[in-house]
């Protein structure tokens, strides 16, 4: 890995669950997409955290990749389908018929393995709105899942708590600069204010290149704006913030500007497999401030010989016309979902490059 690298912001990762966006072959991307989100223990199960990601796919050598921890996994399987349990110690559980026995320790192997930019820390997610015992036990475990995941982040780069200070990410207006792969927490807490800041001190102690909102971020269906604030005031305006699995384009409008500089979520390529897309305002049906929404699988479309987006210059709205679309996702045609997947993702590549512009 060749560093120094530069990271423009706010940054945009789409997931690459098994090392590649849905439906979307990465050299694909629009440029203005700065990497990917590749997850970790997926990788790991398929036997693809042997090497370096950037030898498999070299295309991947110029981007910035970021890794997940596994602790998504944790909080899917163990606390919404009860397939695992965890101690202070480890989370165990069962993922594509693999029994995974996962350690703080184990998380930053896979991910040094890797190769990737990004690291993230092991942590024990929970819904939020857990009983308070539940939750001091979340914020508890986190930390020192945290420490554990420093101490072996640093022996597997070789280096000292002292050549960790001096080697930190450059954080400016819209660019991060990266010497060395970089670590970030991931602050928890659920819906309390006070342990959603306890979280955060007690990472702060340790130390880290930046934090992550960690956690469920939505509450009665829409974002929790009130406890990601709370996250956001634990830090100053130097700090490098992650919002994991966030969010909506006017999510991102509105956190970005709030002080949160990363961004991942499935949205764009998920809501394009069931024909939900993004194009800009007065473009398709109302949705939010920055953006309107095509049902692209309904009837009303059948016909509609009109690109997605008349304002959007991506190859799909370049090419191809609505009907089209509709009609390969209509049949279930991977060419339908890699359409829809590619307009949503350059719709996000275009929103994220607006703000950079600000």
């Amino acid at each position: 890995m060749a560093y120094p690298k530069e990271l423009s912001l706010p940054a945009f990762f789409p997931d690459a669950t098994y090392g590649t966006v849905h439906s979307v072959p990465l050299h694909l991307l629009p440029n203005k997409l700065s990497g990917v989100l590749v997850t970790t223990l997926y990788l790991h199960i398929l036997g693809l955290d042997k090497q370096p990601i950037t030898s498999l796919i070299p295309w991947l050598r110029n981007k910035i990749v970021l890794s997940d921890s596994g602790g998504f996994q944790v909080f899917s399987l163990i606390h919404s389908k009860g397939q695992g349990q965890i101690d202070s110690d480890e989370a165990r559980f069962k993922m594509d018929n693999t029994e995974i026995v996962l350690t703080p320790e184990f998380s930053q192997q896979i991910q040094h393995s890797i190769g990737s930019d990004i690291r993230i820390t092991l942590d024990y997610p929970v819904w939020g709105d857990e009983n308070k015992a539940k939750l001091r036990e979340s914020v508890k475990i986190t930390a020192e899942w945290a420490a554990r995941a420093k101490m072996e982040f640093l022996k597997l780069l070789g280096i000292s708590q002292k050549e960790f200070n001096r080697t930190k990410p450059k954080l400016e207006k819209h660019k991060l600069t990266l010497y060395r792969p970089i670590l970030i927490a991931v602050v928890q807490g659920g819906n309390n204010k006070d342990l959603r800041r306890k979280s955060a001190q007690e990472l702060k102690k340790i130390g880290f290149d930046g934090y992550g909102f960690g956690g469920w971020p939505l509450k009665d269906g829409k974002l929790n704006l009130e406890i990601i604030k709370t996250f956001i005031d634990s830090f100053d305006t130097s700090t490098l913030l992650y919002g994991l699995g966030l969010g909506t384009p006017d999510d991102i409008v509105k956190l970005y500007k709030l002080g949160i500089h990363i961004f991942d979520c499935v949205l764009p390529t998920r809501n394009a497999r069931h024909g939900l897309l993004f194009v800009s305002p007065s473009q398709g049906e109302p949705r939010g401030k920055h953006y309107d929404v095509l049902h692209i699988k309904s009837q009303r479309y059948e016909s509609d010989l009109s690109p997605i987006d008349e304002t959007c210059n991506c190859p799909v709205c370049k090419h191809y016309t609505r009907a089209y679309v509709r009609l390969m996702l209509k049949n279930k045609n991977p060419v339908g979902y890699t359409l829809a997947s590619l307009h949503n993702l350059w719709f996000y590549a275009g929103l994220i490059e607006n703000l950079r512009q600000q």
